[in-house]
């Protein structure tokens, strides 16, 4: 079990409400923080030393628009010199921009268009090569980019909305995308041709709206139905392994940890209210906010952070 019972730490960035957050999901940059607001991305490097949070900001990246989601490259460092910092947005305005930058003089942005309606996820391939960026859009498109230039290289038509898209550190040449009618399917970046799908059945009138593949385990992904979490086996598809419900109506964001196997975070709505579960097993915690607008863990510490309207909040689970 656990305890999360209040933040120990929280950073407010002045009038900016703040839309989404990420850490970098890799170790050669966990410190990394990226903040989407209303007109900027704000990175900071965060570090918990004695007990305390250092927080401090790097750089700030003008944004045209309000930033939706943010997706980071494995080519980002903080070790090399220079740093290296990567990462891609996708904004209200429909479009994707691929920021690249050394942190001091250097910054490029590349801007992919070709959606016509809502981004709602974006994921770089997890490779050192850095060749793809997928999208997912209320277009009910899933779009490939090339990250090089910018070219679209392939659009596959979906039957709904698509609603996230991951891919998994341990298998970078597959992706999967998740509608909000429920279907996920996974693709392989070879050809982007669908492997295989998560069979439903039954029928299901509660919207998908997120879903995550275990970088601890690469068998298992956890889709988000209504106020449900099914729990999915690679190994065995025709059924979900589990099903946990949530005390809520809707989950908007589901989060497995990157290293501490099993260990996930929910967001859901009324509330908002923030559920930290261990997959297939109980509830750990759940704490009500006044508002959340996304979540993230750091990748090697039980810590995560939430956006709360115009502040960052820590909240550091005590594992027991």
């Amino acid at each position: 079990m656990g305890s999360l019972s209040r933040p120990f730490h929280s950073v407010g960035l002045g009038d900016e409400e703040i839309f989404c957050l990420s850490f970098s999901p890799y170790e050669w940059s966990k410190n990394f923080l990226a903040i989407g607001t209303g007109n900027k991305v704000v990175i900071a490097n965060v570090q918990y030393e004695n007990d305390e949070i250092q927080f401090n900001v790097i750089r700030e990246f003008h944004h045209l628009c309000p930033v939706v989601t943010l997706s980071w490259s494995s080519l980002s460092s903080s070790d090399t010199v220079p740093k290296v910092c990567k990462f891609a947005t996708a904004g209200i305005d429909g479009k994707i921009r691929i920021y690249s930058s050394d942190l001091a003089q250097s910054e490029n942005i590349l801007e992919l268009t070709g959606h016509t309606d809502n981004v709602n996820s974006i994921a770089f391939q997890p490779d050192i090569d850095d060749k793809f960026l997928i999208s997912t859009s209320d277009d009910f498109t899933c779009k490939i980019w090339s990250v090089e230039n910018g070219d679209l290289l392939k659009t596959i038509p979906l039957q709904s909305s698509g609603m996230a898209v991951r891919f998994n550190p341990s298998e970078p040449s597959k992706f999967f995308v998740i509608e909000k009618s429920g279907m996920t399917t996974l693709f392989s970046t070879v050809n982007f041709s669908p492997v295989t799908s998560l069979s439903n059945n039954f029928t299901c009138h509660d919207p998908a709206l997120d879903a995550d593949w275990s970088p601890c385990n690469p068998t298992y992904i956890a889709t988000a139905l209504g106020g449900r979490i099914q729990h999915w086996n690679l190994n065995s598809l025709s059924i979900p392994e589990n099903t946990t419900t949530v005390s809520c109506e809707m989950i908007r964001k589901v989060r497995f940890h990157p290293t501490f196997e099993n260990l996930m975070a929910v967001l859901s709505s009324p509330g908002p209210i923030i559920t930290v579960l261990r997959s297939m097993g109980p509830v750990m915690v759940t704490d009500s906010l006044m508002a959340a607008n996304d979540l993230s863990w750091h990748f090697s510490l039980p810590l995560l952070a939430v956006a709360n309207d115009r502040s960052v909040r820590f909240w550091k689970l005590l594992l027991k």
